[in-house]
């Protein structure tokens, strides 16, 4: 198969987004030949600081690195579960349980060099002790999921219920996932976006979808581009992808609403069909040096979890309240559950239907 490329630095707009250049597929299993080693990783488009992989190639004689990217979490995880053959991946926060309970996931033991440089808040992920409470991941970026608008074009918005407004439609957009869609909805309608309230989110939550969704320009896995575009004046989005977005379009700004946004957490992990996972392993110290996590948060405008890259000045945005937000918002921030206690397979319905009809 065919080498496939990293997106080029002024292409970078999008954690969800796969551009020109990326797609899907083993397309990088053919690198491996002679006495090369190839590092195989599956991540987000646009999600590594290409400078990065020539760092690391250049301290490792004899070593390529390759990725193939993957628009939906779902995605991802059902090539992990298939067996694909990755030295690596990205998966987030809330698939990392079921990964690890499937089998899916290589032990981190011992723990990689460089974890000491983490912040606790943001530290290792390990398994519940009734399944051995070994560590499995290491955490990559975070950044919390809000609203993105043009202050050129509307108000800022203080409320979820911005994305719901008759006076911008065709102008909005939500993003082009069950989960993320789900979230916006129910923190509009009052409710934690981990509910387990099946009748509300039928009573409630179901008609604010059907009419949000006539006021939609799209459901859209790259929010940024439609924004910097001007197609879109308001969209639900990233916090990391929309501060990229400024550069392109000033008049953009983010904010978390009132009600409070998901926080989220993407993690290094290594598959458990993985070819090369002492080189995985290399890459993960690789990342966890202060240096180079500074480097990609630098570029890729997402927080980092390594406390060493902020206390020794590394971060450009240390300051920026809206990507590394104060004690007093990041109480109104939520980690996905993945609906548990019964509601997936009701989101899982209602985001069939919705896209159906």
């Amino acid at each position: 198969m065919g080498r496939r490329r990293h997106p080029r630095a002024p292409e970078l707009i999008g954690r969800r987004a796969l551009l020109l250049g990326a797609g899907a597929g083993l397309g990088l299993l053919g690198l491996g030949c002679g006495k090369r080693r190839s590092l195989h990783i599956y991540n987000w488009g646009d999600y590594l600081a290409p400078e990065l992989i020539e760092r690391f190639t250049s301290a490792h004689a004899r070593v390529r690195v390759g990725q193939d990217f993957y628009l939906s979490e779902a995605e991802m995880a059902a090539k992990l579960r298939a067996g694909a053959p990755y030295d690596l991946a990205v998966p987030i926060d809330y698939l990392l349980s079921a990964l690890q309970r499937d089998g899916v996931l290589r032990e981190l033991d011992p723990l990689p060099k460089g974890v000491e440089h983490l912040d606790p808040r943001v530290d290792v992920w390990r398994a519940r002790a009734s399944r051995g409470g070994g560590a499995y991941a290491v955490p990559y970026l975070w950044g919390t999921t809000g609203i993105g608008y043009d202050s050129d074009k509307i108000e800022a918005p203080t409320s979820w219920d911005a994305l719901f407004d008759p006076r911008w439609s065709g102008r909005i957009s939500v993003i082009d996932s069950k989960g993320d869609v789900m979230d916006q909805a129910l923190l509009a309608s009052g409710l934690g976006i981990n509910s387990t309230d099946k009748a509300k989110i039928r009573a409630e939550v179901w008609p604010r979808l059907r009419a949000q969704k006539q006021l939609l320009r799209a459901y859209d896995s790259n929010p940024a581009a439609a924004l910097i575009r001007g197609d879109t004046w308001i969209a639900q989005i990233d916090s990391g992808d929309l501060f990229r977005a400024q550069a392109k379009r000033p008049s953009l700004r983010y904010v978390i609403p009132d009600e409070g946004a998901a926080l989220w957490v993407d993690y290094l992990v290594i598959p458990a069909a993985a070819g090369q996972p002492e080189l995985a392993r290399a890459f993960i110290e690789f990342m966890l040096e202060p240096e180079h996590a500074a480097t990609n948060a630098n570029v890729l405008r997402f927080a980092t979890p390594n406390r060493s890259a902020l206390e020794r000045g590394l971060i450009a945005d240390a300051d920026h309240a809206q990507l590394y937000p104060p004690d007093e918002v990041r109480e109104r921030l939520f980690t996905s559950e993945n609906w548990d206690g019964g509601t997936k397979q009701l989101v899982d319905e209602l985001w069939l239907d919705l896209r159906a009809n």
